[in-house]
């Protein structure tokens, strides 16, 4: 009797555990907007006329779990929310901006990051001379990935300052990894325009 009564409540908390998992990634799928590559250039998004409400200057910092704009896919047709922060809050709902790094657009280094089993799923087939588009308070950026990083977990070198505006992207790494990855997959891009959103 006792055996069993253990083995129900393993059962119980393993459904449990299952069920919050799928509830997790299915969030985190939902936070990933397929789009037609034109569309990834359109300035129209609901997202950014928010946050140029909430802030009328570049000046302004936002408010952890704010999001700050879009990062546009477009080899991947995806679009995806940009959220201040990297707390498991901004994780689940898109791709979080890694605070103390600089904003996109600034001439330093942005760094973003997300979880590789939801907004970044399919993030290894961007490559070296694809494009990375970030829609913020005013401006479409458009960013050339230079360089394609595979590094530990805890290496600081993803964001140190950069000298020019440069978009770092980074997820978890290998992507068909169970449990906690100890690497890091990484895009270093350089900004090419900076075009003024139309109001």
């Amino acid at each position: 009797m006792g055996l069993f009564l253990v083995g129900t409540i393993l059962i119980i908390f393993g459904l449990y555990v299952l069920f919050f998992n799928i509830t997790l990634i299915y969030k985190g799928m939902n936070a990933v907007k397929k789009v037609e590559v034109s569309q990834a250039n359109s300035v129209s998004t609901k997202s950014v006329e928010m946050t140029r409400m909430k802030r009328t200057t570049k000046e302004a910092k936002p408010e952890v779990g704010e999001e700050i704009g879009r990062l546009h896919i477009p080899k991947l047709k995806i679009s995806i929310p940009i959220y201040h922060g990297t707390n498991d809050d901004e994780l689940i709902k898109g791709v979080g901006h890694v605070i103390g790094t600089a904003f996109p657009g600034e001439n330093n280094n942005a760094v973003l990051s997300g979880h590789r089993d939801t907004v970044f799923q399919k993030l290894d087939e961007v490559t070296i001379g694809d494009i990375l588009k970030v829609e913020n308070n005013s401006e479409m950026l458009t960013y050339k990935v230079r360089k394609v990083r595979i590094v530990e977990a805890d290496d600081l070198t993803v964001i140190v300052p950069k000298p020019k505006a440069t978009l770092t992207v980074s997820t978890c790494y290998p992507f068909t990894f169970v449990g906690p990855a100890k690497q890091r997959y990484v895009l270093v891009a350089d900004l090419i325009e900076a075009k003024v959103n139309r109001i």
